[in-house]
């Protein structure tokens, strides 16, 4: 068994709030990459899902979204990962939010993502279970091994 994860990152980030919680939207133009994630998200057990914040150096932050593959009974293991954000857009917002309570996560289609209208909700709102904001310097920690190897390998 593999425990390896594929790693997607062709996403936009939407910060919502529904349900008396923070919404992290990850928006995909490609529907069918939407609604493939969607299934897997869908799946996850709400006990062994993880949201990582890596605030990083110049103002940048890369969210990483997976669910444990050591838990998971899925054959695919399929994690989101982006990098290249910046802190002060939606984000400094949205971090007292995130530190006071998990926020639940959502893949969106948009067939434009600058324009609302174009928005779909395409999956349930997930649970995370373990949310966390970290450094980049906190990466060198086993703890953190998805994080790094998803940092890594999508590297700017």
């Amino acid at each position: 068994m593999s425990y390896e994860i594929d790693w997607h990152g062709s996403f936009g980030i939407s910060w919502a709030y529904e349900k008396d919680r923070l919404v992290l939207s990850t928006v995909f133009e490609d529907k069918k990459e939407a609604l493939t994630i969607a299934q897997e998200v869908e799946d996850w057990s709400d006990k062994f899902t993880r949201l990582t914040i890596i605030e990083k150096v110049d103002d940048e932050f890369a969210i990483c979204c997976y669910q444990d593959p050591q838990i998971s009974k899925s054959s695919k293991q399929i994690g989101l990962f982006r990098t290249g954000m910046r802190q002060s857009s939606g984000y400094e917002q949205a971090k007292p939010m995130i530190e006071e309570r998990s926020p639940l996560l959502q893949i969106a289609y948009a067939a434009d993502i600058i324009d609302m209208r174009t928005y779909e909700q395409i999956s349930r709102l997930v649970p995370m279970r373990k949310c966390r904001i970290i450094s980049e310097k906190d990466l060198k920690k086993q703890e953190f091994f998805y994080e790094k190897t998803a940092n890594s390998q999508n590297k700017e």
